[in-house]
């Protein structure tokens, strides 16, 4: 590739041996079930069907104290880590 082409701008030619292929008609029966299996909608697992089931919330209630003592704790943690880190 040269003066500045990427490999998009490239044309592309046809295979020869794959070209046949557009010919090819795919059987009935695949078909068939392909399309069914898109029309009819899919059951959902037991998972998605617990989880969609009702709708939960998780609340967390944080207190300034915790929250200074949480940002403590991990600035002591960095410090801790950044001193062994040498």
């Amino acid at each position: 590739m040269q003066g500045g082409q990427s490999a998009s701008d490239v044309p592309e030619r046809p295979i020869e041996e794959l070209s046949a292929l557009r010919d090819v008609q795919p059987p009935a029966a695949l078909v068939a079930r392909v399309m069914t299996r898109l029309a009819e909608p899919r059951a959902p697992s037991l998972w998605l069907w617990l989880w969609l089931r009702r709708p939960f919330s998780i609340e967390i209630k944080v207190t300034p104290l915790v929250l200074i003592c949480l940002t403590l704790g991990l600035g002591a943690l960095f410090v801790i880590i950044g001193a062994t880190m040498h």
